[in-house]
């Protein structure tokens, strides 16, 4: 288990954020040896099926959830990481006519979230426990992003931890086969150098495109924005560009569709 102490920035889950449990797996190598892979070998991962048991159990009960939460076509403001939720009850609060959903895997922020919601009697805003991909993997069919918010998510600042961050060309695209033309997306971080991969990624996609001059909807301080000494702020906007098909899989994690 990853210590409470370590918890320290928003998360929806594997990223932005720490994972709650080691991922268990056996690498086998090309020589069918068990161990570590060796140089230009290629590797494959195989899963215990007790892990996938419970990946399969834990991904279909989200699916429930979001029938339930969700059993008609409609758009929604999608927060990824919505920690504490003093961000997305304020927004619900102002934009009373938006659906509005946020993601932790912090069971902790979000009964905090719940309850600030709660207190401001908002039919409109909803929390669910849940990492970003599964998610988004487990959204019903005609569900749709007016606009989605990523605020100061973890920046997994080491190079080897860099396949951590969820805010790649393939997240991008995900949204936006979910995104009509003119929806938003909105991104701030403290960590520069991540700020500026972002930028690069946004600027070589075909489905966003950024806009400098584009408003900031709304001023709310979070927890990791008054710590901050500065940040960085990017707003895109949907393309009429067709998306690609991608498969978002967390890392270290099994595909949505879990062979058998």
């Amino acid at each position: 288990m990853i210590p409470p102490e370590r918890l320290n920035r928003r998360t929806s889950g594997w990223e932005p954020g720490r994972s709650l449990q080691r991922t268990q797996r056996l690498v086998v190598c090309t020589n069918g040896l068990p161990g570590r892979v060796p140089p230009g070998g290629l590797a494959r991962v195989t899963f215990k099926p007790e892990f996938l048991a419970r990946v399969t159990e834990r991904r279909a009960e989200l699916q429930r959830t979001l029938a339930t939460l969700l059993p008609a076509p409609r758009a929604i403001v999608w927060e990824v990481g919505c920690g504490h939720g003093h961000f997305l009850v304020r927004y619900a609060q102002e934009n009373p006519g938006k659906f509005c959903v946020g993601v932790d895997i912090i069971l902790d922020r979000l009964v905090r979230s719940g309850k600030k919601r709660d207190r401001a009697q908002l039919g409109n805003c909803h929390f669910i426990r849940a990492e970003a991909r599964e998610f988004f993997n487990a959204l019903p069919a005609g569900v749709t992003f007016e606009e989605v918010w990523v605020l100061f998510p973890d920046p997994w600042p080491k190079a080897r931890h860099n396949k951590n961050r969820l805010l790649k060309a393939d997240f991008f695209n995900a949204i936006a086969s979910r995104a009509g033309q003119g929806a938003r997306f909105y991104f701030r971080t403290d960590h520069e150098e991540y700020f500026r991969e972002v930028e690069g990624v946004v600027a070589g996609l075909g489905t966003w495109r950024r806009d400098p001059a584009a408003p900031w909807p709304l001023e709310q301080e979070t927890v990791f924005q008054a710590r901050a000494p500065r940040h960085f702020s990017l707003v895109a906007v949907r393309t009429p560009s067709p998306a690609p098909a991608v498969e978002l899989i967390g890392p270290g994690q099994p595909p949505p569709a879990i062979p058998t």
